[in-house]
């Protein structure tokens, strides 16, 4: 946050900040790891995805609360990584159609219902 203020500080015209989540918490992934093959528990519209759509709103919160906002936000990176049995690195693993779901359940609803409906969606 610090780092993000100073450059604020100094830019000539707003940041144009997107935030794009390795990883879930683990006790909401398949796999209970931070790395290796895992996607979130259940499905699209439960309890796991719309407490990870509120993840992303609370990071959201906290940013606005120093006077950093988003331009957009991702559902996740690398989303494909999470599909791999032992990838070294925190994942989590979308396929195309779960990841359309959960933003079309979860994440999409909550953003506009949130004061952060002005944050794009991105897609890496």
């Amino acid at each position: 946050i610090p780092i993000l203020q100073a450059a604020q500080a100094v830019a000539k015209r707003p940041l144009s900040l997107y935030a794009s989540p390795w990883t879930s918490p683990v006790w909401m992934k398949t796999n209970g790891a931070m790395t290796g093959r895992g996607t979130l528990k259940g499905s699209p519209g439960d309890k796991y995805h719309q407490a990870w759509a509120k993840y992303f709103i609370r990071f959201l919160d906290e940013y606005a609360k120093h006077n950093l906002t988003f331009w957009a936000v991702t559902a996740g990176n690398e989303p494909t990584a999470g599909e791999i049995i032992f990838y070294p690195f925190q994942c989590l693993g979308f396929s195309p159609e779960h990841q359309r779901d959960f933003i079309a359940q979860d994440l999409g609803p909550a953003l506009a219902n949130s004061s952060h409906r002005h944050v794009q969606l991105i897609i890496l």
